[in-house]
Order: structure tokens, then C-alpha cells, then sequence
């Protein structure tokens, strides 16, 4: 920063390193560094949405009111004054000093409208979080164009233009920039990619990845730094947002080597769930019907008990699934009802009266009396659960802590469903993902039967 003259047009300086190696640290001191040597006087500081724009400039005016700022560079840290004593701005959008700098926060979902001060234009613009993991390509055309026909064009004749932000995905703004592929900020200089670790090593102890090699581009972020995050994150998360690793070969649990456990040795369970991934067909064309059954350990450990996947008839499956329940003591079933809606109601109750009446059949009249049939319970994947790979993602974290355990048995086709994710199909993989779900943050609706259940419980009393 220490080259940017007022008058001048400098060439932009793009930055592509991993999250933790303080990216916006960095990008919001240059701001007050520009105001402090008065070579810059208005700035923009842009992010994807409006609210982490408004996080960011409000960090900088948390800097500009600190005591050394206060110290050495008093007016830059006085709010500017109107000439009746009013503040001419110090909000979560707008800072303006006593001393000429403003600094205004834009996101791009809200545009560049009545973003301005008297005539003038932003001598400096910064990009900061501009890309979202999971950004579609709309979504990142949009922001580009936003960028470049509404931000870009406001700048004055000397802009100085940042752009900060790790790579996230191979087809985000950073991407385009850091190969080469974007048409705009064509003179820019380019930091990185630079990963957190140089040369990383790594291998699974125990279900829980260490750091075994590889030299931390700075100290700020060292080797056990690096491992508290990927303890905190997960691996996946910390290579694609440290290492820049969006383009890995191979599926996103290539990676996961599964724990296992004999069925013998199960510990004691504090809550089991049984979910169904349904089709609404049975032809040879249809999706494959998804059965997934796990149990919760003191331990917050999740074990997979029971895995099945095929084309049957909904009955069937549901069936299936009312079976299983009742051998592993879930008090329901869950469906995903994206496809049939209210339908899978009426289906569950016919398979329901179906499995009653053939067990009544198969074991004594003490034996039925005990059984506990489980209730039926629903979510939906447009609930905001995200895509199939977002839900995917979410389950991956806790394989990565060494927090999912197989249980030996039908755990060859799990593992055989998630390693060939995203290839269909993908119905088992989303039905163990409902389970996993409901094991770990209660699901479709669980809460509220348990209270309800409750409730008539007490009234037996």
C-alpha cells in the first residue's frame, strides 16, 4: 500500500490466500493506513451481502476509534461533525472522520444505489467475501456482472481496487481471477494461491485427522493452528477453504476411512431412528427406495446399524422400514416427503395395519402386546437442508471427528453410496443422511411427538 499516490492509478492487487491467513485483517488496516497518509478519501468495501460488508466496515471503524489511532492520528478517528454538532456519519453502513475519510460498506445483493457523498466517486474500491461456497454459476455471472457494470465503472480516474477472498470453489469470481479466466482487473498483480500449510501431510488416527508434515506459510497460522482448525472444521472444509483444494479428483469421501464395529459389541442407546428415502414408481427406470437405520451413544457418538436400498413398491419399503424400527427400538419412522406429500401418510398407515396383521402371525400373543409401533414422521429437503451435496457435506464433518461408526454388516453398501457420490444412486446416501440428521439435531417433527407421547404417557399414569 505504501506505493499508492494520490493522483494515481495503481494496478489492482488481487490476494488469494486460505481463510485464517488474515485476508481481511490486512484489506481493512490498508483502509485506515490510505485515510492515515491521505493519498485516498472515500472507500468502498464490498461483499457478497450487504451484512458482511456492513461487519467489515464496521471492524474498521472499531480500528479508527482505538488508542493508537487516537494517539498519532486524532482527526482520522473523530467522527466528522456538521455545522450544527450533528454527526455526518458513524454507523454500521457509513463512516465518515474529521479528517475527509468515508468509508461505506456495498453488497452486491443490494447494489450501488444512492451510494455516494456530494459528487464524489471512491477513490478506493475493496472486494472482500464476494464469493459463497455455493454459489451457482447464475449466481456468480450476476455477481460479475454487478461488479464490473455497476462497482468497477463508479471508481475515479486513480481507484485503487483490492480483491481479497480464498478460491472456495473452482468456478467463484476468485477462481476466474487468480487462472486467468475473468476479462476484468486484466493488469492485476496477483498474491497466491498460497496455502495455509506448504506441502501438507496428513492420516486418519483413530477416525481423526492429523497433520503429519508441511511447513505454515506464517506464523500467525501455524502447524497446531492449522490442526485446531481442522479438529473445529473438518478436513474437507479446512482444504478447500485453507488449502484451496476445490478441485479435488474423485468424490468428496474418497478421503474417509470408516470405522467399524461389531454388532455384539453396541453400546447402550440413547435415541435410534429409522428414515426412508422414497420413490413414488417401481418400474426399472425408477429411483432406488433408501432404508437407513442408527442409534445415538452417550458417547455423542452416531452408530449405522442397518442399511438396505432397491426398487420395490412404496408399501414395501415402508414395510421394511416399520420392521426395522421395531427391532431397534425407534419410537418412528421418517420419511422424506419431497415426492408424494400428504400421499406417504395413507401409505404409511396401510403399510402399518399390513406389518400388524403379518406379525401377528409370527410371534405369540405376550410377544405382540410388547410391541411398540412406531409413529409416523416427516422433512423435507427444501426445508433448508441445502442440495443433496450440502446435506452430504454437513454428515461428512462428523466422519471427519471420527464421530460415525459402521456397524459390520450391510455397512458395504453405505460405503459403497457415499464413495460414489455424486453418481446416482443417491437415495441410500440421503436416507443416512436423514438419520444421521434426526440423531444429531432432531428431526421431521421428532420434538414435538416426543412431547406429545409424553403427555399421553402421563395421562396413563
Amino acid at each position: 500500500m505504501t506505493g499508492i499516490q494520490a493522483g494515481a492509478r495503481p494496478r489492482p492487487f488481487t490476494a488469494f490466500w486460505g481463510r485464517g491467513g488474515a485476508k481481511s485483517t490486512n484489506a481493512e488496516a490498508a483502509v485506515i493506513d490510505l485515510g492515515a497518509r491521505g493519498v485516498r478519501r472515500y472507500c468502498w468495501y464490498v461483499s457478497g451481502t450487504q451484512d458482511k460488508a456492513d461487519s467489515h466496515v464496521e471492524n474498521i471503524g472499531a480500528m479508527l476509534e482505538s488508542a493508537n489511532v487516537s494517539k498519532y492520528y486524532p482527526e482520522l478517528s473523530r467522527r466528522m461533525i456538521g455545522k450544527y454538532g450533528n454527526s455526518k456519519g458513524w454507523r454500521r453502513n457509513r463512516l465518515r472522520t474529521a479528517s475527509g475519510l468515508t468509508v461505506d460498506s456495498l453488497g452486491l445483493d443490494t447494489g450501488a444505489r444512492g451510494m455516494k457523498i456530494e459528487d464524489a466517486r471512491p477513490d478506493i474500491i475493496i472486494f472482500d467475501d464476494v464469493d459463497e461456497l455455493h454459489d451457482t454459476l447464475a449466481i456468480t455471472t450476476k455477481k460479475i456482472q454487478t461488479i464490473t457494470q455497476s462497482v468497477l465503472p463508479s471508481g475515479s480516474t486513480d481507484c485503487a481496487v483490492m480483491f481479497i477472498q480464498n478460491l472456495i470453489h473452482p468456478q467463484s469470481i476468485a477462481s476466474m481471477l487468480a487462472d486467468g479466466r475473468a476479462d476484468f482487473l486484466t493488469d492485476r498483480i496477483v498474491s497466491g494461491p498460497h496455502p495455509a500449510v506448504e506441502g501438507l501431510v496428513y492420516e486418519q488416527k483413530n477416525g481423526r485427522f492429523v497433520i503429519t508434515g508441511g511447513v505454515a506459510t506464517w506464523d500467525g497460522q501455524s502447524l497446531e493452528v492449522c490442526q485446531q482448525q481442522i479438529d473445529t472444521w473438518g478436513l474437507s472444509a479446512f482444504l478447500q477453504e485453507s488449502q484451496h483444494d476445490v478441485d479435488r479428483a474423485g468424490g468428496i469421501w474418497n478421503h474417509i476411512e470408516f470405522q467399524h464395529e461389531d454388532y455384539d459389541k453396541l453400546p447402550v442407546f440413547t435415541k435410534t431412528a429409522v428414515w426412508v428415502d422414497p420413490a413414488v414408481t417401481t418400474t426399472d427406470d425408477s429411483d432406488s427406495m433408501g432404508i437407513s437405520a442408527g442409534g445415538l451413544a452417550a458417547s455423542d457418538k452416531i452408530y449405522g446399524l442397518y442399511w438396505w436400498e432397491g426398487i420395490t413398491t412404496p408399501e414395501d419399503a415402508i414395510s421394511r422400514a416399520i420392521r426395522k424400527a421395531i427391532e431397534v427400538k425407534s419410537l418412528t419412522v421418517g420419511v422424506e416427503t419431497d415426492q408424494g406429500g400428504d400421499t406417504w401418510q395413507s401409505v404409511y398407515a396401510r403399510s402399518l395395519a399390513s406389518v400388524k396383521e403379518k406379525m401377528r402371525g409370527e410371534v405369540s400373543a405376550e410377544e405382540y402386546a410388547k410391541i411398540v409401533w412406531p409413529s409416523f414422521i416427516e422433512d423435507k429437503a427444501g426445508a433448508g437442508y441445502g442440495s443433496k451435496a450440502e446435506r452430504n457435506f454437513k454428515m461428512l464433518v462428523d466422519y471427519e471427528h471420527g464421530k460415525v461408526i459402521h456397524v459390520l454388516g450391510t455397512h458395504t453398501v453405505i460405503e459403497k453410496s457415499l464413495k460414489r457420490f455424486p453418481n446416482k444412486p443417491l437415495d441410500l446416501a440421503d436416507s443416512w443422511f436423514w438419520t444421521w440428521n434426526d440423531l444429531r439435531n432432531g428431526a421431521g417433527g421428532f420434538a414435538e411427538f416426543a412431547r406429545r407421547r409424553l403427555e399421553a404417557m402421563k395421562k396413563k399414569e
